[in-house]
């Protein structure tokens, strides 16, 4: 099964139900730059059937930028499907903790992900009836 999110889509998802405005924009099949008060190049470092890990690299002063992002960012965090560590420079999207996509992903597993243009494709297959979660 073969899903395309256009990334406009997923930016309007969290600006009305999280009120986060962020700027998505496709850079590579792995890579996606996302802009709230600053940019970040975030990269797809893999995912399981729960979560999609990202990873983002940065010198000292794009460092010190997320970290003043992450800490006006701090309250809304704790109401959003996401852990962001900025001293491992790590974001984690608990796919579990959004609710439109919970019951989807008791019957799907996504098998491979990346961007292209301006969309998010995924790539899934159905779970076995025997052993859904």
């Amino acid at each position: 099964m073969r899903l395309e999110i256009p990334i406009q889509e997923v930016q309007e998802f969290l600006s009305n139900n999280y009120q986060l405005d962020i700027d998505l924009k496709n850079i590579a099949t792995d890579k996606i730059q996302a802009t709230y008060i600053d940019s970040l190049v975030l990269i797809l470092k893999g995912f399981n059937k729960d979560e999609i890990l990202f990873n983002y690299e940065s010198d000292g002063l794009v460092n010190l930028a997320a970290k003043i992002t992450h800490y006006f960012l701090e309250r809304k965090l704790e109401e959003f499907p996401i852990e962001w560590n900025p001293g491992t420079r790590e974001i984690i999207i608990k796919l579990r903790s959004i609710p439109a996509l919970n019951e989807f992903q008791r019957h799907i597993e996504i098998s491979k992900l990346h961007f292209t243009e301006d969309k998010i494709l995924l790539l899934m297959f159905a779970r076995d009836k025997n052993k859904i979660a």
